[in-house]
């Protein structure tokens, strides 16, 4: 018998999600414990501060974008200093054109401390944080047994810890003001193996995993975790020389705009979807025919659909 239907297909929210009451200090919605309550409101984006990972471009920039847009106050974080000047010209209008605050900021997220660094930043231009976009990412194509350990040990550091370590700070004063939305981009090859590229994949499923895990630790909070699952998106991290060109899975999912991933981001933060995967044809892909395949086969199927095709 295969097996059910993942339950989070079906899951749009949580009634104790959000509280429409709104203070100065943030605060908003029950204390750790509380009773649920029928469905509200959707989480409110305007007059939110916001830290956004790999702001510097594709989802995390998209994501910066439309959150700025809803009127969210952005702190936007770049990986390495060379990216330091465009982004504060990028900041500096997106302040400009939405009437919001807007700070480019600069930390290695694969430093062992890298993500303290982060949140100390944050910390000293904003009073709070109400929304944590983790959208920083490597990615490096390749057998496992070809690439250096260098080169996993820092997809790990971003791709896994950076996540983890961010959440954690920035969780304990959401539950504390009963309000709160953490966003991680994590990836459709998520819920498959990932051959040529192992390790990306492998994070992703770890990204997925503890979204939801730790989601359900939050009920009766009013916060939540969510968990944007695209697949291949046009950035940077995908369109360059170390990357192929042309893969025969492109010629079934081709490449999403990021400016769409974001705004399927966005209404996942505000409905409170534990997970979302963007496009019908990427559930169907990425949700309903790993349940109906044999996982070996899945492997399989896998390995030839990433493997890059000759010109």
């Amino acid at each position: 018998m295969k097996a059910a239907w993942p339950a989070r297909l079906f899951l749009s929210g949580r009634p104790d999600a959000d509280n429409p009451k709104h203070g100065a200090d943030g605060r908003d919605g029950p204390a750790r414990g509380a009773e649920s309550r029928p469905a509200m409101s959707e989480y409110r984006l305007k007059e939110r501060y916001a830290l956004v990972t790999g702001a510097s471009s594709g989802i995390g920039r998209a994501m910066a974008e439309r959150l700025a847009e809803a009127g969210a106050h952005c702190a936007c974080l770049a990986g390495s200093p060379e990216k330091m000047e465009t982004l504060r010209e990028w900041a500096s209008d997106l302040a400009s054109r939405h009437r919001v605050a807007v700070h480019p900021l600069q930390a290695d997220l694969s430093l062992e401390d890298g993500p303290e660094t982060v949140f100390a930043r944050v910390e000293a231009v904003f009073p709070r944080v109400d929304i944590l976009v983790n959208s920083a990412g490597l990615m490096y194509y390749g057998d496992f047994a070809d690439t250096a350990l260098e080169r996993h040990e820092r997809l790990l550091q971003v791709n896994v810890r950076a996540y983890l370590a961010l959440m954690r700070l920035v969780l304990p004063g959401m539950i504390e003001r009963g309000q709160g939305r953490v966003l991680n981009v994590s990836s459709a090859s998520a819920f498959q193996p990932t051959p040529h590229f192992a390790m990306y994949g492998a994070s992703k499923a770890f990204v997925l995993s503890l979204s939801e895990a730790v989601n359900q630790e939050l009920r009766g909070t009013g916060v939540m975790v969510c968990a944007l699952c695209p697949s291949h998106v046009r950035t940077p991290m995908i369109v360059n020389p170390d990357f192929p060109g042309r893969l025969w899975w492109y010629s079934l999912s081709g490449l999403a705009d990021p400016d769409e991933v974001a705004r399927q981001g966005v209404r996942a933060l505000k409905k409170g979807r534990p997970v979302s995967v963007p496009g019908l044809r990427h559930k169907f892909f990425h949700l309903l025919l790993p349940r109906l395949t044999p996982r070996r086969l899945s492997g399989y199927i896998s390995y030839h659909a990433l493997k890059a095709r000759k010109p």
